[in-house]
């Protein structure tokens, strides 16, 4: 089939970067014997490429096809990496569950609505929670999920506090916590009372003291993602409806 395109490379390599370390590559290498332990310990041009630079190597000099397949079967393809392989003509199932915690048209429009508010930090968090998911660290990823609806939040409030003539958000103890975020979003108008409880609700869900704490499946890692997701969409249409903000100003 020749080199993947660019575009594709990229999903792939990002995929596989995520959910493999680099021996455990090194090893799938060698067992396929698309490469010596020798050359990849030995060889000093590849013993000096990170392991991103070696999956890259290795798509572009090896057969991409057997790589594509042992990956697959070992669980290092995510789904947007076999949506982009199977849109250039490689036949890899896409499993009903496994990466539905990165719906393709929700986290597109999310992405691009947090970078146009400024809020790049919480894609990071969301990114990092996905990379947990990848690798099966379902707690990790529960805690950078909530990390991000968090982060979020603080950063919509200290949004409204500055539109509100940098109005003092109030707060219970001696530094701001989480609770008073989610309080000043509510007392401005920015969420109504359902949405607080809703909000007060999952949180207390998604919290490392909340339900089966230190224990967590796919399914739930999975759902607490979506709902982060889709918290962060309905308040980036808020951010982005100007008669609605300017109504909250003060």
């Amino acid at each position: 089939m020749g080199w993947l395109p660019d575009h594709i490379l990229i999903k792939v390599v990002r995929s596989i970067d995520a959910s493999i370390t680099r021996p455990r590559y090194e090893e799938l290498l060698v067992e396929l014997q698309l490469y010596s332990l020798d050359t990849l310990r030995d060889d000093e041009e590849y013993y000096k490429l990170s392991k991103r630079d070696l999956i890259i190597a290795s798509f572009k000099e090896k057969d991409e096809e057997t790589l594509l397949e042992a990956l697959d079967e070992r669980g290092a393809l995510n789904k947007d990496a076999k949506q982009a392989l199977s849109s250039v003509g490689f036949e890899i199932d896409i499993p009903l569950a496994g990466d539905l915690a990165q719906p393709v048209e929700e986290h597109s429009r999310l992405e691009a609505g947090l970078h146009g508010h400024g809020l790049d930090q919480v894609q990071d968090f969301l990114d990092q929670s996905l990379d947990n998911y990848i690798q099966e660290n379902y707690e990790a990823a529960n805690a950078m999920a909530r990390t991000a609806l968090e982060n979020l939040v603080e950063q919509i409030a200290l949004t409204l506090s500055s539109l509100r003539n940098n109005e003092a958000i109030p707060q219970r103890g001696k530094y701001l916590s989480p609770s008073d975020y989610r309080a000043y979003l509510a007392s401005t108008g920015f969420i109504d009372d359902a949405e607080k409880q809703f909000l007060d609700k999952f949180y207390g869900y998604a919290s490392t003291d909340g339900s089966h704490p230190g224990i967590s499946t796919e399914s739930e890692s999975r759902l607490r993602r979506f709902v982060v997701v889709g918290i962060a969409l309905l308040y980036l249409e808020k951010l982005s409806n100007d008669q609605f903000m300017d109504a909250l100003a003060l």
